[in-house]
């Protein structure tokens, strides 16, 4: 049985015991579901021992003791890869500072180093950052270029193309499905139950209320859609109280709703309750969120991203909008097409069952490992 470890070199919130939809664990239900074996490595920063969890047959997750230096992580040994018996290492590393060394342990115990990547250039504010993390990066193209490398994104495959790293192909993140609770009531019952109006359309976004999610464009938006339509705004953040403001400056305070957290399983209900789904980031690398209202039937109406670029037909399962001056007025425009188009809930929907549940990236992996030979041995 093929055993991959898929370890998270990054330190943040994102691989924390209780985090949810934890990519790795993700991927790691999907290979085990498929016959193979994982091994989840999570930096427990502080820690003297690891400790173990098992959230599904054939997958078990690791926190390992760990440093930290910024928000990458630093594994104190690799030796969990020898005693788990590790035949490949799934890397999700982009820029971090931890891949050479891991690629080094790799190479001298042979087990086979291969890649998916979401970004390159760094994201931090500081520029001097950004500027010294773009220059270590340079170790890890070298990396890239010698071993099976696929992007999360087309835009990270052109990235990649254009430094001369030779792309494998377009490996997208998925979605769990063992996370996402089935809905099977009605959405007339469903919204009784959620305390929503029967009759009402409801424009949903879920996302920090943050600069970078554009939530203030949710009142422009609501603004412009006849007073039938509603929002519904799930999530907290710095401008949190700017929307509401922006919402009661033009009268719209009876015509929302906000919600600053839910669990997560209470989240999917509004999925299904809501007619279309608004994602505003016009530099949206991928879009969680995006991916969940689809499986749930809520139509995407989305500015143009590398992540909705990638994930929404336009036209076809949502709407796409070129950002730009006065694009609000298109986007309410796009929201009220895509509520007079019931076909576009189903095609949303198989959209996201065909091309982005983990279960397809994990058998391109795993075709690809049986080409090159994962195995220890081989």
């Amino acid at each position: 049985m093929l055993t991959i470890a898929i370890p998270q070199l990054y330190c943040g919130a994102s691989g924390q015991r209780g985090a949810y939809n934890r990519q790795e664990v993700g991927l790691a239900r999907a290979f085990a579901a498929l016959g193979a074996r994982a091994v989840v490595l999570y930096p427990a920063p502080g820690a003297d021992k690891i400790e173990v969890e098992t959230p599904a047959e054939k997958v078990k997750v690791l926190y390992c003791p760990a440093k930290t230096l910024g928000v990458n992580a630093f594994y104190k040994s690799w030796q969990p890869l020898l005693d788990e018996k590790v035949d490949a290492v799934h890397v999700m590393g982009d820029n971090s500072l931890a891949v050479p060394g891991l690629y080094r342990f790799c190479r001298a115990h042979s087990i086979f180093f291969y890649s998916q990547l979401g970004a390159l250039a760094s994201q931090s504010q500081n520029p001097a950052v950004r500027r010294v993390m773009d220059l270590f990066c340079r170790r890890n193209l070298a990396i890239y270029r010698r071993t099976p490398t696929y992007a999360k994104t087309q835009a990270v495959a052109d990235e990649l193309e254009a430094l001369r790293v030779p792309c494998a192909g377009v490996l997208p993140v998925g979605l769990d499905t063992a996370i996402i609770p089935e809905i099977s009531e009605p959405r007339a019952a469903l919204r009784r139950r959620l305390g929503l109006d029967e009759k009402a359309n409801y424009l949903l976004f879920v996302g920090r209320l943050d600069p970078y999610k554009r939530p203030l464009d949710v009142a422009a938006v609501l603004a412009a859609l006849p007073e039938t339509w509603q929002a519904i705004v799930i999530g907290q953040g710095s401008l949190a109280g700017a929307l509401a403001e922006a919402m009661q400056a033009s009268g719209l305070q009876d015509r929302w709703r906000q919600i600053p957290q839910l669990p997560n399983a209470e989240v999917q209900a509004y999925y299904h309750a809501c007619d279309v789904f608004l994602n505003c980031n016009d530099r949206e690398i991928f879009g969680m969120s995006l991916l969940e209202a689809m499986y749930a039937g809520c139509v995407p109406v989305a500015r143009c991203a590398p992540g909705p670029d990638m994930i929404v037909e336009d036209g076809v399962s949502g709407f796409l909008v070129e950002p730009g001056a006065g694009d609000t007025a298109v986007l309410a425009k796009a929201v009220r097409k895509a509520a007079e188009a019931p076909a576009m809930a189903d095609a949303a929907k198989a959209r996201i069952r065909s091309k982005f549940l983990w279960r397809n990236s994990a058998e391109t992996a795993l075709a690809m490992l049986q080409t090159k030979g994962g195995k220890r041995d081989g």
